[in-house]
């Protein structure tokens, strides 16, 4: 039914697509010198550089996490011990290797349990460290964080999808005529296509 519905809909809005396009045909073939008040209506600029600007902002949280570094210090110790103690002393090997077996051979899935303990044991450690030092000395981390904390600004990416792009319109619109007779039999065979019975 799902399939159904979304094939309608797809088969609607080509429809509508091919007779729009049968319509901005016969206007390029026989009256082009309408398109460009039409164009004028139609292209509204909508500029995207105030959101670049807001994406842009730094963000600062480091004074409200240094005010508060013994609470979240001793958040990530209790954490950290947490996972050092359940996976070093509390993991039930075999169960865990018996699960991971019914996806992959049994030597692979020994491999696995071993590298997916390993790897949270070694997270543990690390989060332990850093726990201690934000409990106690947080003004250690701060070296880390200024190399960490670089600023990459995304108005580079933003600044491309905010330029024109009109040479298109001026392209057709030096060639209205033979762009209308491409569009015009181009939405017409589109439209014989959809509204053939078999497709109905």
């Amino acid at each position: 039914m799902t399939d159904l519905v979304l094939w309608q809909s797809l088969a609607t809005f080509l429809i509508v697509g091919a007779v729009a396009g049968i319509a901005l045909g016969l206007l390029l073939i026989l009256k082009a010198d309408k398109l460009p008040a039409l164009n004028r209506l139609a292209n509204r600029w909508i500029a995207v550089d105030h959101i670049g600007h807001a994406l842009d902002k730094q963000v600062s949280v480091e004074s409200w996490f240094y005010r508060r570094h013994r609470m979240l210090g001793a958040f990530i110790l209790l954490g950290a011990t947490y996972i050092l103690i359940h996976f070093g002393m509390l993991i039930e090997r075999t169960p865990f290797i018996a699960k991971l077996s019914a996806q992959m051979p049994l030597t692979l899935a020994e491999g696995v349990a071993d590298a997916l303990v390993l790897i949270a044991l070694s997270g543990g450690a690390v989060a332990l460290s850093v726990g201690l030092f934000l409990y106690f000395r947080p003004s250690l981390l701060k070296d880390i964080e200024q190399h960490s904390n670089r600023w990459v600004s995304g108005q580079r990416v933003i600044d491309p999808l905010d330029a024109r792009r009109d040479h298109i319109d001026h392209f057709v619109m030096r060639h209205a005529q033979r762009a209308g007779w491409l569009l015009l039999l181009g939405s017409i065979c589109l439209l014989a296509i959809l509204l053939r019975p078999s497709l109905v």
